[in-house]
Order: C-alpha cells, then structure tokens, then sequence
C-alpha cells in the first residue's frame, strides 16, 4: 500500500463512520405517532379500573379473574386488532394511557390447520402473556373461513362431529396454561378468558338460530358439549373463565333462550356501540350509556347472578351535529363511570377503526398527539453501532498509521543504501 493514500482512506473511513452514525441516529428518533382521545386516558386511571400486576406470577388474584374482586371495580382491557402479534402498539397505548391493561383479546376460530393451531399457541398468545396481559380469546365456531362453515355449525358440533379438533384444541390450550415448566398445577401456570360463540341473538353469526333456521337449544347443546371436553381434559376456573357474550339488542330471538345454564358459564358480557347518526347505518342513531346497555344488563341480572363483562364497546364521533370529537369524549367519559356505578367487573374497548371511528388510540381521528420514546432497544442499537463504528475506525486509523510507518522507514531504508 502507498503511504501517500492513507489519507484518502481515512477520508472514506470518516464518511463512511458519519453516514452509519447518521442512519443509526436516524432510526434511534424515529417513533410512531398515534392520534388519541384525552378523555379515554383520563377515564380509565379512575381507581375502579384495574390492571394486571406483574408482580403476580399469574397477573391477576383468583378473585379479579373469576369476577370476585372488589365491588365497584373492572378489569380494564383492549381489543387493538394485533391479535397478539404486534405488542409494541399495546405497550405504546399502555404508556401513553400510563396503566397496564389486564386483558387483551385476541381473535380464534375452529380452522382445523395445524399452523393456525401453532401460532394461537406457541406465539399469539404467549406474546401476549409475556405483556402482562391475561389473554381474552374471542372464540368463533368458524371453520377456517364463512364459506367452509354450515349454517348449522351449532347442530353439527352438538352431534359431535367436531370432537376430535375440539379435543386436541383443548390439550395445546392446557399445555400454554401449564406455562413454562411444562406442569399444569405449579405457580407459573397462565390464564385465559374464553368468549366461546359471542352474539348468537344476532343474525349475522351462523351459530345463532336464523341463519339455518334452527334452535336456540342447539346452540345451548353444543356450548354444552364443547365446555364438557375442556371440563375432561381437567381445566379448571383458575385457568379459564368462561364468557357467555350476547349483542347489546336483539336481533333475533331473545338472548336469555341462548343462555347455557350457570353450571357451564363463568361470566356474561355484552358486545355493544354508540353507531351514531351515520348515513351508512340509517337504522342508527346517537345512544347515551344508558340507552345502549340498560335493557340488556338488566335482563342480564335477572337471568343470572354471575359477574358482567361488558367485552367490545366503543363509540363513533359522527353525532347529530356531523362529526364530534367533543361528543365521542363526553362520551367516553360517560360510559366509563356509567360502568363503574353498575359494578362491571370487565370492560374491553374495541380499539380498532372497523366500521367507523372506534378507536381512541392510534386511529383516524382525536383530539390530540402522542409521539412514545419507540422501541426501547434503538438506543441501544444506536449505541452499539457507535461504539463499533468507533472502534472499527480506530482500528483502521491504527493500523493504516503502523502500516504507513512501517511504509516509510521501508523507502528511508532503501534510500540511505542507495546513497551509500
């Protein structure tokens, strides 16, 4: 090498240095931002709504879990439509929200392919988990897709014919419950909420009775028989809480003729929105808390005296005055302290812009900004790739140096013995 390059070399060393400093600088600032709703943050920090303690090898006590915690609190939960896979959007609304929530759901179905099975198991749920989030699994007799399940999904598994996929879904259920020592029964066992065939009193679900034109009792036979296989597999109530959900109205026959009976049900939870005055949806209109889930809770009541999850809510902004941001905040306020007064024991926000506004972080609109510190692990990144640039560079430096030396006492050398 000639001496006389090292300093281009260096050159070129420097800049590339700059330009990895640069792009690692680059990725260390970059984080999301997500639109939200002050009023949501403000509403579940109210003492009533608990989160998860990570101090708890299980996250929450048997009490919190089976709906028999204080009277005047609720478990607080979300539904962000990650499913379990993308956890940083979670622990970004958890830290702007500035609480844990308890529960988080995720979204299964019957879909008999062994990979769907394995990510539910292995990844989906874990990685939630591993949040400090107790899994809620919204459960749906579906079989793969709509197109591959009958209108009579419900008759079909109370004769039995889905026992086999039913048997060995509750068996890789028992193994994530045994947790990571492979023991069902020890102190690290996880936990899971199941709500199996949620809104069976509307016709858009082929396990409710119209769309085969068949019984509210072949759905109680078959929510029978699926609970008895998990019941035979030896899954008790402090691993799994079962949540019998009906939609907020009905739309088909009543919800109570649905209801499975107190032996077979842990819980009862109500799926229901404030629709607004939407052109798209002209049977809606703006509902306060009270006229959405007053009928249907105190029907709930009478049926039975097991604890209440209200399990999807959430509002649109589009009110009688064209879009509000204020009217979903008041909103969002209301129904947080309408729950409270009614002692729900669970509450899930539906944090997903389906089909409208639902969702107070990260969605279409808000009323304000939050920019979070991003992945904890770009700083370190960064660091890293600083150190090692710098170290590399130095190196180089170095040895470049010793080699030019070495370079230039070689040419004095051979210059004296010339003139010798």
């Amino acid at each position: 090498m000639d001496a006389y390059r090292l300093p281009s070399t260096i050159v070129a060393l420097v800049t590339s240095f700059t330009l990895l400093t640069a792009l690692a600088d680059a990725e260390a600032r970059d984080s999301p931002s997500y639109k939200v709703y002050s009023s949501y943050k403000a509403a579940v920090n109210a003492p009533g709504f608990v989160s998860s303690d990570p101090a708890n090898r299980r996250l929450l006590t048997d009490a919190q879990f089976e709906g028999r915690g204080l009277a005047g609190t609720a478990l607080l939960g979300v539904y962000y439509g990650t499913e379990g896979w993308d956890m940083q959007r979670v622990r970004d609304l958890e830290g702007w929200q500035g609480k844990k929530d308890a529960v988080v759901t995720v979204h299964a179905d019957w879909c008999d392919s062994s990979s769907a099975m394995e990510s539910l198991f292995d990844v989906q749920l874990i990685n939630v988990w591993d949040n400090n989030n107790v899994p809620m699994v919204f459960w749906e007799p579906k079989l793969c897709t709509w197109e591959r399940t009958s209108v009579d999904v419900e008759v079909q598994a109370a004769q039995g014919i889905f026992d086999a996929h039913l048997g060995a879904w509750a068996g890789r259920l028992k193994t994530y419950l045994s947790g990571g020592d492979g023991a069902y029964g020890t102190d690290d066992d996880r936990r899971v909420f199941l709500r199996f065939a949620h809104e069976m009193n509307g016709p858009w679900y082929p396990w409710g009775a119209v769309k085969g034109d068949n019984s509210p009792s072949d759905y109680v036979h078959m929510w029978r028989r699926v609970r008895g296989t998990f019941d035979a597999k030896g899954i008790d109530a402090t691993h799994v809480q079962w949540i019998w959900a009906v939609n907020h109205t009905d739309l088909d026959t009543v919800a109570e003729r649905y209801y499975p009976g107190d032996a077979y049900v842990d819980w009862v939870g109500i799926d229901g929105y404030n629709w607004g005055v939407n052109t798209e949806f002209p049977w809606s209109t703006w509902k306060s808390p009270a006229e959405a889930y007053d009928d249907m809770i105190g029907r709930l009541r009478r049926l039975t005296t097991k604890p209440l999850a209200i399990t999807e809510f959430a509002t649109t902004t589009s009110a009688a005055q064209g879009q509000s941001l204020a009217a979903k905040s008041r909103w969002i306020t209301d129904v947080h302290r309408y729950f409270l007064a009614r002692d729900v024991r669970l509450v899930s926000w539906f944090n997903q812009d389906k089909e409208t506004d639902w969702a107070v972080f990260g969605g279409a609109n808000g009323d304000a900004n939050y920019s979070p510190q991003g992945d904890p692990a770009r700083p370190q990144r960064f660091q890293a790739w600083q150190v090692v640039g710098a170290s590399l560079l130095t190196a180089f430096i170095l040895a470049e140096g010793a080699l030019a030396a070495r370079l230039l006492r070689t040419r004095n050398s051979r210059s004296r013995a010339r003139h010798q």
